[in-house]
């Protein structure tokens, strides 16, 4: 099992890695926030942004969200 140890250790290790992989989920989140403001899909908002693990949500919004580009 991985603990927090481990994990914080993996990223003092990879500092580069670690900031592009949360630039990613900034990116991600925040794009489907916003593509969810605009179509005003007030439950997409409001799940996305309560409800978000490791950008995965906002990813599939963006994947099978249509339209208002």
């Amino acid at each position: 099992m991985i603990d927090l140890t481990t994990i914080t250790n993996w990223m003092t290790a990879n500092p580069l890695l670690t900031l592009l992989i949360l630039g990613a989920i900034i990116i991600i989140k925040g794009l489907a926030l916003y593509k969810a403001a605009r179509k005003e899909s007030i439950v997409w908002f409001w799940v996305i942004l309560v409800f978000n693990t490791l950008g995965i949500l906002p990813l599939l919004y963006l994947i099978f969200s249509k339209g208002a580009r």
